[in-house]
């Protein structure tokens, strides 16, 4: 069952050297963390489809995340969607506590959430469907950051496109995104494309900041038996996570893997690159920042971890 948020600090689990370029030394492993009776202090920004609804329920599993709270904004389906989304998936594993704020329904320039069909479908959870969950929060996004800052260091994790990042990024120790690709192919990775604007804010908040890339994103996947297996499962988690899975393009773990970085970093290879908006993408360019960017993954551990932790939530 998740944990309530607390003062806990994330002492040294995640912070890596960030003069020059080239590639960076590995983060401690998460097995440290727990060991340390500590875990990363975490709030998830997210537009929940199936794969932050795999996130949530990850982040909530997890002994090395302490879920302090979740702020939603408009992208993969309208905001009020998302948040319903956020909420059921929250107390179908008993995690009411986590407060759910309510953020942009639209982007700095004003467009509403992604246009036309999508992986995720109407509903955002691919047909699956999920007890309506508790009310969300009376507090905006920066409300619930600043009262989860007050008790000490937070790690922002972006999920969805990055209109509240754009508000939020400053107020944050680090932080992660689901954002950005090495390719530069069309179409542009979502995230970062659907507000370039609030995308252009958060690298110029000046924050630490990690891109969990498209290249990567695509190549973590769970395999069809482990889908079974949790699908089979008697816990709440792993039962939904095996129904999230089952319709899930290619049983991608999605946006997930970016919390698997941070619970066991020694999975992925990190290297410093200059990232930086040419046009909608957010890519390599010479006149880019200096960020942390995940360039190769150990995708069956990664999938596994995934699993194993909802197994034995």
């Amino acid at each position: 069952m998740a944990r309530p948020c607390g003062s806990r600090c994330p002492g040294d689990i995640g912070q890596m050297s960030r003069r020059g370029p080239g590639p960076l030394r590995p983060y401690p492993d998460a097995v440290t963390v727990r060991r340390d009776l500590r875990a990363r202090r975490v709030v998830l920004d997210v537009d929940t489809g199936i794969d932050d609804a795999l996130a949530l329920l990850y982040a909530t599993a997890s002994p090395a995340l302490d879920l302090c709270g979740v702020t939603v904004v408009a992208g993969n389906v309208p905001v009020e969607v998302a948040t319903r989304n956020s909420t059921a998936v929250l107390s179908h594993v008993g995690a009411d506590h986590v407060p759910v704020a309510i953020g942009a329904g639209r982007t700095l320039s004003g467009s509403g959430p992604r246009e036309g069909p999508t992986d995720h479908g109407a509903d955002g959870l691919g047909g699956v469907r999920v007890r309506r969950g508790a009310a969300p929060s009376e507090h905006g996004p920066r409300s619930l950051l600043r009262s989860v800052a007050s008790d000490g260091p937070v790690t922002l994790v972006g999920l969805a496109p990055l209109t509240n990042l754009a508000v939020l990024a400053p107020m944050a120790d680090d932080v992660v995104l689901v954002a950005g690709e090495l390719g530069g192919g069309e179409p542009a990775e979502p995230n970062a494309a659907h507000d370039p604007g609030a995308t252009a804010r958060v690298l110029a908040a000046g924050r630490p900041l990690t891109l969990h890339v498209a290249d990567v994103f695509e190549r973590v996947s769970v395999r069809p038996d482990d889908v079974a297996r949790l699908r089979s499962s008697g816990r709440a988690a792993a039962q939904l996570a095996g129904e999230l899975l089952a319709v899930r393009r290619g049983h991608l773990v999605g946006d997930a893997g970016a919390l698997v970085l941070i619970t066991h970093p020694t999975l992925f290879r990190v290297e410093r690159r200059r990232m930086g908006m040419v046009g909608e993408h957010l890519t390599e360019t010479p006149d880019g920042r200096w960020v942390d960017v995940v360039v190769d993954v150990d995708r069956e551990r990664a999938a596994r971890t995934v699993v194993d932790a909802l197994l034995t939530a």
